[in-house]
C-alpha cells in the first residue's frame, strides 16, 4: 500500500513538474502575418487578413494567460526569397511564434522549411498547393486550413454532370497554377469529362486577349480559368469582352474566390458562373456577425482567406492558452483535439497530417435582380462534406501512407 500511495505521489508530482515546465516563450505571443501587401493577391489576403488577425486576438483581450498577443505583418512580394528573408528575420530576431497567411504556394514552401529548422509554427491559409498535406508535410510544425488544389479538383469533378463534359484550362504559370490545373483536370477526366488543352500566363499579366482567344477556339464546353487574385478578376472581364460569357462556353473561375472579386468584375458580367467556395458567408450566426464587424472595419466585405485567415489564428491562440506553450508540437496537438467551430466553419477538425478538414460548397454567382444588399452575391448550390473532396489522410503525407 505503502509502495502505491509513494507511486501515484511521484507520478502526480511529475504531472505538475510538466505542467510547470510549460510556458510562453519570451513573455508573448507574437504572430506574423505574412503576405502579399502590394501586389495582385493583395485583395483576397493582404490588409484584409492582418485585420482578420487582429480581430482573432482581439477575442482573447490581447493576452494569453496574461501574456500579450502582437500581430505583426510584412510584403512577401510574391518572391520565396523575400518571404524566406523576412520569416528567418522574424524567428531569429523578432521572436516570432508563428507565421500565418502566405498567400503563394512557392512562397509557403520556402517559409516551412525555415520554420521546421527553427521549431515554429506556419498556419497556412491563403497558399493553395496540396503538396502542404503531401509530400511537403509537416505535421509538427504547420497547418493547411482553409482550401488546396486536391479539394477544389476533387469538388469540380463531382460537379461536371452540372458543368460540361469538355474542359479547356487557362491557367497561372507558377507552382499554384499548374496544380490546380492538374488536380482539375484530373478530377474531371476521372467523372468521364475530356481535357481538350490548356494555356499558362506569367502572374500578374497585363494581358489575357492572347490566352482567351486560344480558350475560345478550343470549343470546349467549359473554360476553367486557375488563377486567382487580379489575374482572376481580369482573365473573367476579358472572357466576357471577347463574347465568350454569352456565346455559350462556360466560365468556371476556379480560384476567384472572393466576394471583393466579384464585386470588382459586377454581377452583370459574372452571372450564372459557378465555382467551389471554401467558406459560405451565410453560414449561420457567428459567419454573418463575423462579416458585419469586418465590413465596420474594412469597408468591404471579407474574403474566404480572411475569414480562414481569423479561424486559423484564433483556433492556434485557443491552443496555446490551454496548453501554456508555444511549442509547434504542443500546439499543433492540442488543436487537433479541438473542433473548429466558428465563423469559417462549423464542422471543422484538424487531421494528423495537419489538414483541416471542413464542409464545402458548389456557389453560383446571382443575377443583380436576385441580389437584395451589396454583398449579397452567391447562392448555394451543393455541399460537400470535407471527408468527401479532401484528399484521404494515407494518400498524401508519406507519414501517413498506405503501407
Amino acid at each position: 500500500m505503502r509502495s502505491t500511495a509513494f507511486a501515484l505521489t511521484a507520478a502526480a508530482g511529475l504531472l505538475i513538474a510538466g505542467a510547470a515546465e510549460a510556458e510562453i516563450s519570451d513573455g508573448k505571443v507574437k504572430i506574423g502575418v505574412l503576405t502579399d501587401l502590394s501586389g495582385g493577391y493583395e485583395q483576397n489576403s493582404g490588409n484584409g487578413s492582418v485585420e482578420a488577425a487582429k480581430m482573432a486576438a482581439e477575442e482573447f483581450g490581447n493576452k494569453i494567460n496574461g501574456k500579450p498577443i502582437e500581430i505583426i505583418a510584412a510584403d512577401h512580394q510574391n518572391k520565396p526569397d523575400v518571404g524566406s528573408t523576412i520569416a528567418r528575420s522574424w524567428f531569429d530576431n523578432e521572436q516570432v511564434d508563428a507565421v500565418t497567411d502566405l498567400v503563394n504556394s512557392a512562397v509557403g514552401f520556402a517559409v516551412l522549411e525555415i520554420a521546421k529548422q527553427k521549431n515554429k509554427t506556419v498556419l497556412l491559409t491563403s497558399a493553395g498547393s496540396a503538396d502542404f498535406t503531401g509530400k511537403a508535410c509537416a505535421p509538427d510544425n504547420s497547418v493547411h486550413w482553409i482550401y488546396d488544389t486536391y479539394q477544389q479538383g476533387a469538388a469540380i469533378g463531382q460537379s461536371v454532370s452540372q458543368l460540361g463534359k469538355s474542359w479547356y484550362f487557362l491557367a497561372a504559370d507558377y507552382t499554384f497554377g499548374h496544380a490546380l490545373q492538374e488536380a482539375t483536370a484530373a478530377a474531371v477526366t476521372k467523372a468521364g469529362a475530356n481535357v481538350v488543352g490548356a494555356v499558362f500566363h506569367p502572374l500578374n499579366a497585363t494581358d489575357f486577349s492572347s490566352f482567351v482567344l486560344q480558350a475560345q477556339a478550343s470549343k470546349a464546353n467549359v473554360i476553367a480559368i486557375a488563377n486567382g487574385g487580379d489575374d482572376a478578376i481580369n482573365a473573367v472581364k476579358t472572357a466576357k469582352e471577347f463574347g465568350i460569357v454569352d456565346g455559350g462556353q462556360k466560365v468556371v473561375p476556379l480560384g476567384l474566390d472572393s466576394l471583393p472579386a466579384l464585386k470588382s468584375i459586377g454581377l452583370d458580367i459574372a452571372q450564372g458562373m459557378m465555382y467551389v467556395s471554401p467558406w459560405n458567408p451565410g453560414l449561420n450566426d457567428k459567419s454573418r456577425e463575423f462579416m458585419t464587424k469586418f465590413i465596420a472595419r474594412r469597408k468591404t466585405a471579407p474574403s474566404s482567406f480572411q475569414v480562414g485567415t481569423y479561424s486559423a489564428v484564433r483556433s492556434y491562440l485557443k491552443a496555446v492558452e490551454a496548453t501554456n506553450s508555444d511549442d509547434p508540437k504542443t500546439v499543433i496537438a492540442r488543436m487537433r483535439e479541438t473542433p473548429v467551430d466558428d465563423a469559417f466553419t462549423s464542422t471543422g477538425h484538424l487531421r494528423p497530417d495537419g489538414r483541416m478538414v471542413h464542409d464545402v460548397y458548389l456557389v453560383q454567382i446571382k443575377a443583380p435582380a436576385e441580389s437584395k444588399s451589396e454583398w449579397d452575391l452567391l447562392k448555394v448550390v451543393t455541399t460537400f462534406p470535407g471527408d468527401k473532396v479532401f484528399r484521404p489522410i494515407d494518400e498524401g503525407c508519406p507519414a501517413f501512407a498506405k503501407k
